[in-house]
């Protein structure tokens, strides 16, 4: 059988007829294979195994006649779609049709009749084929641009797109902002090719998505080699702060144990602030989420003044997670454009309660 044949499935318990319908078939100067079946249920069981695109069935057939087969073909999700035309002697085409025939040929049967219902079933076919494959072909794009929307936008957000065809802007009076950046990218930049730069970023920031989804935190952008991530938004959540923070200490974790496998060496500087932070769609064709105000400007100065491998917070982030983490106080810094700020450095994942806890385990006297 080449590629472009077309199987056909005859089915009748007499092997005459078979052959007859061959042979007028055969005119038609068409590429067929033919597969036989003398009764209803080697019918199913043969349309199951070899998928034909196309059968003719009697009506009248011993064990399982062709209108029990059919109904019975119907049910089965892998050959449902085949299209059957029905022949027979008898003259009640309507119930052969609702049976799910898609043609009915009266017994005696004329050639003519034969090649002009067949070639009909065939185009039928055809046309149901390209129309699956084009139905494919939407779902993988559709797919594609799913997933590429996922990485460009919180799921929330998407949500709303899909539902309304946009996403209002909202303040949020709760939610907490993290910048993180590479140290030294610009300098790497220029004794790395395009390729290995790349790669790296991929596998730092792919491993951030990562951590960020497991504490609850929506990466916003990322800008370089920078990384900005929210908590609060555009779900709120009364955590956001200790999200954050829990994040960033993984963040700081997984640099330093990638440095031990790897010949490029990396630092981070973290700054995190807490507090009212308006998000919104940006643009009318190409979507961004981003967020805006004077907190997020503030996470950003905190990072700046952060040393490599701390992570620095403000005041009102402090206050939120004081008794679920170890800061050590930095004391006041001057942030660019902005007033003085007292600004902490986290130190581990330990508060002072669970501190305790992991004392007691210990003979300290």
């Amino acid at each position: 059988m080449t590629p472009s044949s077309l199987k056909i499935l005859l089915v009748d318990d007499m092997a005459i007829i078979l052959d007859i319908i061959i042979l007028h078939l055969d005119t038609m100067n068409q590429d067929f294979t033919y597969l036989k079946a003398n009764d209803g249920r080697s019918a199913c069981k043969i349309a199951q195994q070899s998928k034909p695109d196309l059968i003719l069935m009697d009506w009248e057939m011993p064990k399982m006649n062709g209108i029990d087969a059919l109904m019975l073909m119907k049910k089965n999700e892998s050959i449902k779609d085949i299209p059957v035309i029905i022949m027979s002697s008898f003259t009640d085409v309507r119930k052969a049709l609702e049976a799910g025939a898609v043609d009915y040929i009266k017994k005696p049967i004329d050639p003519t009749e034969l090649i002009a219902r067949v070639q009909s079933a065939i185009n039928l076919t055809q046309s149901f084929k390209a129309l699956i494959e084009k139905q494919e072909e939407l779902e993988l794009e559709r797919q594609k641009v799913e997933r590429i929307l996922k990485g460009l936008l919180p799921p929330k957000i998407l949500e709303e797109i899909k539902e309304t065809g946009n996403s209002k802007p909202k303040r949020y009076k709760n939610a907490t902002v993290m910048f993180t950046d590479l140290v030294g990218f610009t300098a790497k930049t220029t004794s790395m090719s395009p390729k290995r730069l790349i790669n790296e970023l991929n596998d730092i920031f792919s491993s951030f998505d990562k951590i960020i989804t497991k504490n609850r935190c929506t990466r916003i952008k990322t800008i370089g080699d920078a990384y900005l991530v929210a908590s609060g938004l555009p779900e709120e959540d009364e955590n956001h702060a200790s999200n954050i923070i829990r994040a960033a200490i993984e963040f700081r974790q997984f640099i330093l144990e990638r440095n031990m496998l790897s010949s490029i060496k990396w630092e981070i500087t973290t700054g995190i602030n807490s507090g009212e932070i308006v998000g919104s769609l940006i643009g009318l064709e190409n979507y961004l989420f981003d967020i805006f105000g004077e907190n997020v400007n503030t996470a950003s100065r905190i990072q700046h003044q952060c040393s490599p491998m701390d992570i620095a917070v403000s005041t009102s982030t402090y206050e939120l997670t004081s008794e679920d983490f170890i800061f050590e106080k930095q004391g006041v810094v001057s942030l660019k454009g902005m007033n003085k700020m007292e600004i902490y450095n986290v130190m581990n994942v330990y508060s002072n309660l669970e501190l305790s806890k992991v004392c007691k385990n210990f003979d300290l006297y």
